[in-house]
């Protein structure tokens, strides 16, 4: 069975499957042994992959352990070095294998979740060697709850997500394997891949698996819920440890939010005598925060800073500002130039009620319970796009990244900058070392958007050179914000070509009528330059490649976009020169239009101008012959 036919089976059988593209398919049926539920006859807490599907997963191996005769091996490298992959579990599906009980996972107001699973590769003697999935007692809580909703015969799903390192896991119920002419047990024990490359960013793991914890704001009964699965999947003798360990991973939050120990060891289902061994491990976090003797809470993210700078940084991002006419193809042109990865951008439009505050960041109230239940007002910095990304592109050096702003003059732009305006000064080659190429050339001063980015409210604020800024403009926009020449000269300035010639959408024909898009828009934009060849602006009232695309090129959406803004702009000074007498208002125009039986154009436009299509057409026809 081919990659595409598995991946079939996959997204008729598993709904959570459809929104991601995926390059690796593992299905497996679970045995008794592969999960934990009460009364097996096995100690064994781990889901044994063997075969191909070890393929699925990267994992780590140490010589004396794998590279040795079966009885001098040290079994302590086993788990020397452990991987831990990202799994997204989603909620819909814990509902479905639920049915109804309560799961012990918590999703907020998300669709899904990232969770963390372990993954060693054991020797087995005499045996084959196999993946082992899940070691319960380090995985997230939440994955171990997973695995306790599947139960022996329900099929377990990991489908890797397309040159990443992350993973969708999904259970179906054993009841549920077939779907009309489809049967996931086809998949069974097998691994099925496409020719793709992952890169493995370990620095990256490391900042999402600590932006999970850090960033997520939990409640007293997830955390409750938490402690009682690290307590619960403890080792022996080790439960109070856990506990210290989970008052410490959790500190943070627990102290930010002014928790009690004692509400959370409730929430548990602890004896509130633990209270006292999380208090002491909420001490310890206190201590470590802030280095009290010596050792700090921070050491990772000094590690995670160095490893920043041994990875060399992209240079010569630029500003680029796109500008053309009404669909010409500026949205496209940085979607297929520059990036399509949400990952690595954020994007904006820009109107007349945008603000400094929305695009760099403003202190917002926020209301939270202080010790005593009660809510408490405290204010704090929300970054905007524009300090969102800057953070982003700072702290991944070896990725570009791209701030895209739509409609860059319908907003009072200088404003908007403030002084990160200042910031859009660039190095060039010609002055400054390659490695340099694409900062800014003078840095800034700002407290809050410094402490966001960097840590420290006195680091100087600079775009750096792996970040670029990209914006679009449509010169024909009227009631807009002029840009001044000081802003202007900031930008590379580029003019996305309206070329009908290259875009295959043009020789689509518009419905009910015998005349291609194409035709029609070359007739039209040369009227409008021909018309108003006294008005400045005239040239940019013509109709882009893209102003309407294939669906909009049926009758009733072809009145209301196209003929509509040849009515109220194009041609709004001198409407006669296109449109036939019998056409006194724009109601005329499009009632003609939606209920003409013959051709529609023909209907509505004067004889001499439809005339001119259906020749542009032959014409281009007669050159398509010859060629």
């Amino acid at each position: 069975m081919e990659f595409t036919e598995a991946i079939e089976i996959i997204k008729n059988i598993v709904p959570e499957s459809s929104a991601n593209e995926y390059d690796g398919i593992m299905v497996k049926r679970l045995e008794a042994s592969n999960t934990l539920d009460e009364g097996r006859t096995t100690n064994q807490t781990h889901i044994a992959i063997s075969g191909e599907q070890m393929n699925m997963f990267p994992y780590l191996m140490a010589d004396g352990y794998f590279k040795c005769d079966y009885n001098d091996r040290d079994e302590q490298l086993k788990k020397y070095f452990i991987t831990q992959i990202p799994l997204y579990i989603y909620k819909d599906n814990v509902l479905y294998l639920a049915d109804g009980e309560e799961s012990g996972i918590s999703f907020g107001d998300e669709k899904s979740r990232c969770v963390r699973a372990s993954i060693v590769r054991s020797r087995r003697k005499e045996q084959a060697d196999q993946v082992q999935l899940s070691l319960t007692t380090i995985d997230d809580p939440a994955f171990v709850s997973f695995r306790r909703l599947l139960h022996t015969g329900d099929y377990l799903v990991i489908l890797k997500h397309k040159e990443k390192l992350v993973y969708d896991c999904i259970g179906i119920k054993a009841n549920d394997e077939t779907r009309g002419e489809f049967n996931i047990s086809a998949l069974n024990n097998k691994f099925y891949k496409l020719p793709t490359n992952t890169k493995v960013d370990i620095k990256e793991l490391i900042e999402i698996k600590n932006a999970e914890i850090e960033n997520k704001k939990f409640t007293v009964d997830e955390l409750g819920t938490i402690l009682k699965e690290m307590y619960g999947n403890a080792e022996d003798k080790m439960q109070v440890a856990s506990i210290h360990i989970f008052g410490i991973k959790y500190g943070k939050n627990i102290i930010e939010n002014e928790f009690k120990a004692p509400d959370i060891i409730k929430a548990a289902g602890l004896n509130e005598s633990y209270s006292t061994e999380l208090q002491k491990a909420l001490n310890i976090y206190r201590c470590l925060n802030k280095n009290t003797y010596g050792i700090s809470i921070s050491e990772g993210d000094n590690v995670l800073e160095e490893n920043k700078e041994s990875v060399k940084r992209k240079t010569g991002a630029e500003n680029i500002l796109l500008y053309g006419v009404p669909g010409a193809g500026k949205s496209h042109e940085i979607k297929t130039k520059y990036c399509d990865d949400e990952k690595y951008m954020e994007r904006v439009v820009f109107h007349p009620d945008y603000t400094y505050s929305d695009f760099v960041g403003q202190i917002l109230p926020r209301v939270e319970k202080d010790r005593d239940g009660n809510d408490k007002l405290k204010y704090v910095f929300t970054p905007g796009p524009y300090t969102k990304l800057l953070k982003k592109a700072q702290n991944d050096p070896g990725n570009y990244y791209y701030l895209v702003i739509e409609e860059l003059n319908r907003g009072n732009a200088p404003a908007i900058f403030g002084e990160v305006f200042q910031l859009l000064d660039r190095k060039d080659e010609e002055d400054f070392p390659l490695e340099e190429v694409g900062e800014s050339e003078y840095g800034i001063s700002n407290y809050e958007v410094a402490k966001e980015v960097y840590g420290d409210e006195k680091h100087q604020v600079r775009i750096p050179s792996n970040m670029y800024v990209l914006a679009t403009m449509n010169t024909a926009d009227q009631n807009v914000f002029t840009l001044d020449t000081a802003f202007q000269r900031r930008w590379n300035m580029r003019q996305i070509e309206n070329n009908f010639d290259k875009s295959e959408h043009s020789k689509d024909i518009i419905a009910g009528t015998k005349v291609s898009w194409g035709a029609f828009a070359t007739v039209i934009n040369d009227m409008v330059i021909d018309i108003n060849v006294d008005m400045a602006s005239s040239e940019d009232k013509r109709l882009g490649t893209y102003f309407a695309r294939k669906k909009e090129l049926e009758a009733g959406r072809f009145s209301e976009k196209v003929l509509k803004y040849l009515w109220d702009d194009a041609f709004k000074m001198d409407k006669t020169a296109i449109f036939n007498e019998n056409c006194k208002s724009l109601e005329d125009v499009v009632i003609t239009y939606e209920t003409a039986t013959s051709d529609k154009l023909a209907a509505v436009l004067r004889m001499s101008v439809y005339e001119k299509m259906l020749s542009k057409m032959q014409q281009k026809n007669t050159d398509n012959n010859e060629n």
